[in-house]
């Protein structure tokens, strides 16, 4: 009897079983939420979980264009508890609550949304055609009735319920981004990948930051693991071959340039000349490559041609030539990233300093870096975030000019804002960092070239001396009538005009000791011969009344001669090799270092000692305005003197290593000068009376030249292969 009891109940315990699990599987199948109404249909799904957080501009997720109006009221309220999926491609919304939906809470939510309904039954119709039914936990919108899709339905990638968003890509990929809105606009999102290797992180700012440009537009670092496994690089890219680390690429002036390291083993001029079976180049000595193409889009062309020179331990490479040089000019100037701090924090500042990429341009900043089985990506979004604004970038070309040239520049001078500049054979004139003209002389040139109004017609020209030739010329290239003039013998110095009783006349002094005199439009007047070996330094010309006189050094001593009549007045002894002249008031005297001692001595045998020094370097002439004055350097100190020996000015060195200096005398009578240290390759400007005009040093090295414009100061110098003109406003 209990066995049969026993059976009847464990029966009816099996039916009811049966129905409930029956009727839970029949519930369970019509139960909407987001896994049975969202699939591969719908491309890409929006998860939104703290809509404090969320900042849909931040994201990169486009949704049906109908929707804008009803998912901007979504968003603008943030509701408890809700989370939000969006469809990027079907009219498909799903709004979930940790508590289950009623048709009170429904008109509650809207209402809180701003968003205009009409119930008719359990079905919501808002504006625009769109309609809403809930179901448990979820609240479902659509362009119509939303019914489960069961035999659509896909498993769903993981997702991190805590980020401020998701995006899920049902694609073949399965991809999960996972946003997390942080503080002063950052971002940071993790995406799933089917790339499992970890590759490892690089320092861009260590590794570039000190070949960059300051001013540069949408920087752009890749390393190059990540390169090729992104699919930028493959390992056939001769680029891929020779890069060590990583390779980064920028604009200047609309035109893209690179910077990539090369392993120390690879030089990638050896790839370079072997795909043009040039061999037997030196490495570094052809910079034109035509026809080869370094990765898939550089260059443009299959058949393109590009320019590639070593930047420290680097290589730097574009299809402009002249933008490969100006990169060259900003290193040589110090214009580099690493030294401006101020491109240093927009590039760097608040994004993770070692990654795999990192990109920066005005509309958008990130970083990206791939570790265990995640892109993982860091964003900063901010309205004014460009490199360099504008107006700096305006006025770093107002400041800075530089101008490439492969010849070796000996001398530099000129006027306002046009210089002259010489190599062996060659001259051209410079304009703001173009070439304005170009032109060749015979002959090295002996001692300096100048620029002055040497005509006394209101303009400046340019006289300069070679072994062959006198030239004369104006800014614009051109030779004055007469000019050049061809000379039988070498001259022991330079040429030198005066002002004669019958205009304008120069004369030079020759190797077989004559001293010729030529008019201001170069015909020869005459010679005389002098009874002294003459030296290299100029004749000095001073006026004695109404008459002309020079004075010539030679090496067994020296001669007073009569310009006008180019007779000989006196004789006297040696004169030290460093002699200086200096006109005064009422008589000439010369200056010369006597074992650390300055000797004034005037042409009547008078000496006078002017100051006891360590050492006297750079004894020079200086013309102001109104007078003559004698500048020179010390051990410590720069000073300049009157022609009466007496020191009138004294200025503090900026280093120990000045190799030479430049004092200009401005239009008011003021006058600066500017030194250029041999070891460091820094230009420092002062006034004459001390005062520091530059706040820091100017890159620059082996010369320096001053020019005077109507709004500044000009600063002529060099660096490899460059000549570099800075400007000093009023």
């Amino acid at each position: 009897m209990f066995g049969r009891v026993f059976f009847i109940f464990a029966g009816i315990l099996s039916f009811c079983t049966i129905l409930f699990f029956g009727y839970q599987l029949v519930h369970n199948q019509h139960t909407l939420s987001p896994e049975t109404i969202f699939n591969k249909k719908d491309s890409k799904i929006l998860i939104i979980n703290n809509l404090n957080e969320f900042k849909l501009s931040q994201i990169n997720f486009k949704h049906p264009i109908n929707e804008t109006k009803l998912i901007l009221n979504l968003v603008s309220k943030k509701c408890y508890s809700e989370r939000l999926f969006i469809s990027s491609i079907r009219n498909r919304v799903a709004i979930e609550l940790k508590t289950n939906w009623n048709n009170q809470l429904v008109t509650k939510y809207f209402s809180h949304k701003n968003i205009t309904i009409k119930q008719i039954n359990n079905t919501y119709y808002i504006d625009g055609g769109f309609q809403a039914k809930f179901s448990g936990k979820y609240l479902m919108i659509g362009k119509q009735n939303i019914e489960e899709e069961y035999w659509d339905k896909i498993t769903w990638p993981v997702w991190d319920k805590l980020a401020s968003c998701n995006i899920l890509n049902f694609t073949s990929e399965k991809v999960c981004e996972d946003y997390y809105f942080q503080p002063l606009t950052l971002t940071k999102y993790q995406s799933s990948s089917n790339y499992t290797e970890k590759i490892e992180k690089v320092n861009d700012f260590d590794l570039f930051a000190s070949v960059l440009p300051k001013g540069i537009n949408n920087y752009h670092f890749i390393s190059k693991k990540y390169a090729l496994a992104t699919g930028k690089l493959t390992k056939l890219d001769l680029l891929y071959q020779w890069c060590d680390q990583g390779y980064v690429s920028f604009e200047i002036d609309g035109e893209t340039v690179y910077i990539s390291d090369f392993n120390p083993n690879i030089d990638p001029f050896d790839l370079l000349n072997d795909e043009t079976e040039e061999e037997e180049l030196v490495a570094g000595s052809k910079s034109e490559y035509s026809g080869i193409k370094l990765f898939t889009n550089f260059p443009v062309k299959e058949s393109g041609s590009f320019y590639i020179k070593y930047l420290e331990d680097k290589v730097v490479f574009s299809e402009s030539k002249d933008i490969v040089n100006q990169v060259l000019a900003y290193y040589e100037t110090g214009r580099t990233i690493a030294l401006t701090p101020k491109a240093k924090k927009s590039i760097y500042e608040n994004l993770p300093s070692s990654i795999c990429e990192r990109f920066i341009s005005d509309e958008k900043k990130f970083t990206t870096t791939i570790t265990n089985n995640k892109h993982i990506t860091v964003s900063k979004i901010e309205n004014n975030a460009s490199i360099s604004s504008g107006v700096e970038k305006n006025q770093e070309k107002d400041k800075i000019i530089t101008f490439s040239t492969e010849l070796d520049i000996k001398h530099i001078v000129g006027s306002d804002d046009i210089q002259v500049c010489f190599a062996e054979g060659h001259f051209f004139g410079l304009k703001n960092g173009k070439k304005l003209w170009s032109k060749t002389f015979e002959g090295p040139i002996i001692g300096n070239p100048i620029c002055q109004d040497l005509l006394n017609n209101g303009n400046q020209q340019v006289l300069f001396t070679t072994n062959h030739k006198i030239y004369l010329i104006n800014l614009e290239g051109n030779s004055y009538k007469g000019f050049p003039i061809s000379l039988d013998y070498t001259p022991s110095s330079e040429a030198v005009f005066f002002d004669s009783k019958k205009g304008k006349q120069l004369i030079y002094v020759s190797s077989n000791n004559k001293l010729i005199k030529y008019n201001g439009q170069g015909k020869r007047l005459k010679s005389l011969n002098l009874s002294i070996s003459p030296t290299n330094i100029i004749p000095f010309i001073f006026k004695d009344g109404n008459k002309n006189l020079a004075v010539i050094t030679g090496k067994n001593g020296g001669q007073l001669i009569q310009l006008d009549n180019l007779s000989k007045k006196n004789s006297f002894s040696v004169l030290n090799n460093q002699t200086v002249f200096c006109a005064t008031d009422n008589t000439p005297a010369f200056f010369y270092p006597e074992k650390g001692k300055l000797v004034r001595n005037d042409f009547t045998g008078k000496t006078s000692i002017v100051g006891s020094f360590s050492k006297i370097d750079l004894l020079r002439n200086l013309t102001g305005i109104a007078h003559q004055y004698i500048t020179y350097l010390t051990d410590k100190k720069f000073h300049i003197c009157d022609g009466a020996g007496k020191i009138i000015r004294t200025i503090d060195l900026p280093s120990s290593n000045i190799c030479d200096y430049q004092v200009l005398t401005l239009e008011d009578g003021s006058s600066v000068v500017g030194f250029i240290d041999s070891i460091e390759n820094s230009i420092y400007l002062y006034t004459t009376k001390g005062k520091k005009i530059t706040s820091n040093a100017l890159e620059g090295q082996g010369l320096i030249s001053l020019s005077e414009t109507s709004d500044g100061i000009l600063i002529f110098t060099k660096g490899n292969n460059l000549i570099i003109q800075y400007k000093i406003e009023r």
